[in-house]
């Protein structure tokens, strides 16, 4: 198995030729992963000058009206309303399908949220292929935590994506509406990691992870949504210049690691970046900038959130897993590697945790001390 992110971000900041060299062993091992990442790097080279990509951009609105899509019909699901425009990439609306038992005649009523991208029909098939194939990917993740996608398709001319309705709140509005303590706040956080550290498990990183993103219902159950797959999509099959990544991150620049806003390739540290300024925001109520973080105040957890937004990619923790062990120990009131390694910091929290065991140490330390002393005085 081959970690398909980080060999594609290796392989983009190579020539042609030398792409070619590091593929060749692999193409006999992994033959479909290797055509994956040829058409990617193909794509990548497509170039538009600057007013070329405006006028695409503009042309890929879609012209279809909200009230032209609600009746319309999407893998049996009837559109009824539109739940949210806020998307830079996308409409949700919500889908609904009417199942009567005919036993009883009651209908029961499954509802679906769904996505129109705001692009028009493909352009190529090798668009299509590209963005079928992420779908399907996605399609066959299950965790509690992430949002179930049940497929693809289009309406009126416009791709679409059908996925399971998530009845709740956004985590900013969560947060508005419910005065938490820390212990709360990092329940649900955890929950978050959890659902990254799958995806990341499963070599896919999220890419827009903000508080929109992040539902979480009456019973403080999180889902993680809007998997990037737009917005993944659309940076495959388009010039990546720096105003192409300016028009896309427009909408969630405070919360994307400093290689995203630059238009660089992204990777599971990426994420590790935005769940870095989420949990400071979930801790804080504000946004993390550089000259706020350090006054937290919580030194252990301060220097937690302090590796996972380092400027640096490779000083931020690997993944969102290694993210949760350190929040784990923190909770746990284990001692934070990030804050320190000291001997003295080690003993410290021992004591905390289980002051019998280190009296009890201490006692046998002392004890043996004295029989040494007794016997060779």
């Amino acid at each position: 198995m081959i970690d398909i992110v980080s060999l594609y971000s290796e392989l983009a900041s190579l020539s042609k030729t030398d792409q070619q060299q590091r593929l060749l062993p692999l193409k006999k091992k992994f033959p479909k992963q290797v055509l994956a990442l040829e058409k990617m790097l193909t794509i990548d080279d497509i170039s538009l000058s600057s007013s070329q990509l405006i006028s695409q951009q503009l042309s890929n609105q879609s012209s279809v009206s909200y009230d032209a899509l609600i009746g319309e019909e999407v893998m049996g699901f009837t559109i009824t309303q539109l739940v949210s425009e806020s998307g830079g990439m996308g409409l949700v609306f919500q889908g609904e399908q009417r199942l009567m038992n005919h036993d009883n005649g009651h209908v029961r009523v499954h509802k679906a949220a769904i996505k129109i991208l705001r692009t028009n029909k493909f352009n190529s098939q090798q668009q299509r292929e590209i963005f079928h194939n992420e779908a399907s990917i996605l399609m066959t993740l299950d965790h509690p935590n992430v949002c179930s996608i049940y497929g693809v398709s289009e309406v009126l001319g416009n791709a679409c994506i059908v996925m399971d309705f998530i009845d709740g709140q956004g985590l900013d509005v969560w947060l508005a509406n419910n005065k938490l303590k820390l212990k709360q706040k990092l329940n649900v956080f955890e929950q978050l990691l959890r659902a990254v550290s799958y995806l990341h498990g499963q070599h896919l990183y999220h890419g827009d992870l903000k508080p929109q993103n992040i539902i979480i219902n009456d019973q403080g159950h999180l889902v993680l949504i809007d998997l990037g797959l737009a917005k993944k999509y659309k940076q495959e099959v388009t010039d990546s210049t720096d105003g192409y990544h300016q028009t896309v991150q427009a909408f969630t620049r405070h919360w994307s690691a400093p290689e995203q806003v630059a238009g660089q390739v992204c990777t599971s540290q990426s994420d590790v970046f935005s769940l870095g300024v989420i949990l400071h925001y979930m801790v804080t109520g504000k946004v993390a900038i550089t000259d706020t973080v350090n006054k937290l105040k919580n030194p252990e957890l301060n220097s937690i959130i302090n590796k996972a937004l380092d400027s640096s990619p490779q000083q931020r923790y690997l993944d969102a897993e290694s993210f949760r062990q350190s929040i784990h120990f923190f909770r746990q009131g284990l001692p934070v590697q990030e804050y320190s390694q000291s001997a003295p910091y080690h003993l410290q929290k021992l004591l905390r945790r289980k002051p019998f065991t280190f009296l009890a140490c201490v006692l046998l330390l002392y004890s043996i001390a004295t029989t040494l002393w007794i016997v060779f005085r």
